[in-house]
């Protein structure tokens, strides 16, 4: 499924760009919004939706967000769901699919907590860094985060997921979420990312892939797996990635990075309901991120079109929170619309889907 590449090769940390796919078995209705902030008259945003309280989920995370953003979400109405996004101090977050994921504690009570759907907006709102999204969520955290399950919008699906975090500074980390307690892998030689296995075997699976195109192997294979299978693209994206020149410029960075996980991509389509391809689905959409230069492209596989949002030039937008619907679903029917370049002007004016008004606490 989803495979997610950061492309921090480079020693000044100049040209740091981050992509990901998003692989679904159907197609996802799909939001863009643009989140500006005022902390002259802050929007106080809140952990849990209200189908997420009940007994047991009454003691929400809150937060002021500190930063402007651009968030992909899944959906076009609420329940939303946070996927990915930059914000203006050049962090992103990427969630992905993660069937190991497990998310409830038996001492949940001694927690904050924050609906999964939510996580990726949390921590663009309050981190500038991949080293304090580390801290949010470390055993040593001033507030203790619980993580509560949720189904993905629009479908029945569980959404089990472990986040994927990159910055400007050439840091990386991925946290796992197992019976609660978040594991997190934090280096910046974690530049790559699919769904399956655990991360830490996904490390070990590196290894062994470097070590084989490595000097070291005195018989060198530059053999790849070919197959869609989380492992084959990790070993490809890898290849790639640990085998591209030095970047001189923004463009060429964007342009590595988009084409290293178009590589590792599923086609539109791929009949994911064959026995033989378990978890196995098509790339709906691919986003590409520039650390640097604060700039969000979308690129829908189904469109010939890319859409970009600069978060340098956001005072183009009228409203504090603008979204742009970019796959609609009307009578049943999926519309991907095409969108091409800077779009401000197709933007309207949204509410904070997650605002503390925005909901009624029981």
């Amino acid at each position: 499924m989803c495979t997610r590449i950061y492309n921090n090769f480079n020693p000044e940390n100049k040209f740091l760009t981050t992509a990901r796919n998003m692989d679904w078995a159907e197609q996802m209705p799909t939001t863009i919004f643009v989140f500006k902030t005022n902390l002259d008259k802050p929007t106080e945003k809140i952990g849990l939706s209200e189908k997420d309280t009940d007994a047991l989920h009454d003691n929400p995370l809150t937060w002021i967000a500190r930063y402007d953003s651009v968030v992909n979400m899944v959906g076009v109405s609420a329940p939303y769901g946070a996927s990915d996004g930059i914000n203006s101090a050049g962090l992103v977050a990427n969630l992905l699919y993660d069937s190991d994921a497990s998310y409830h504690r038996n001492d949940s009570a001694k927690y904050k907590q924050l609906d999964v759907l939510r996580w990726v907006q949390f921590v663009l709102d309050t981190c500038a860094s991949v080293k304090e999204v580390v801290n949010q969520f470390n055993e040593n955290a001033t507030v203790q985060i619980e993580i509560i399950g949720a189904k993905v919008p629009g479908s029945t699906k569980e959404a089990s997921l472990h986040l994927a975090v990159s910055d400007k500074f050439g840091d990386s980390a991925i946290i796992e979420v197992h019976k609660g307690t978040f594991v997190i892998y934090h280096n910046m030689d974690f530049r790559i990312m699919t769904n399956e296995p655990s991360y830490a075997k996904q490390i070990e699976l590196n290894q062994y892939w470097r070590w084989q195109w490595s000097s070291q192997n005195h018989f060198p294979s530059s053999t790849l797996p070919g197959g869609p299978f989380p492992s084959d693209r990790f070993a490809r994206a890898s290849y790639y990635l640990n085998h591209l020149h030095p970047t001189h410029s923004s463009a060429d960075s964007l342009a590595q990075s988009k084409s290293i996980v178009m590589n590792a991509s599923v086609p539109v389509n791929f009949n994911s309901e064959d026995d033989n391809f378990p978890n196995i689905a098509q790339t709906l959409w691919t986003s590409v991120s520039d650390h640097n230069n604060l700039l969000y492209f979308f690129c829908n596989a189904r469109t010939m079109g890319d859409l970009y949002i600069d978060l340098n030039e956001l005072d183009r937008l009228t409203h504090p929170v603008s979204q742009l619907v970019v796959v609609d679903l009307k009578e049943g029917k999926f519309i991907n619309k095409e969108f091409y370049g800077a779009c401000y002007d197709k933007f309207e004016k949204a509410d904070d889907p997650f605002a503390v008004q925005a909901m009624t606490l029981a």
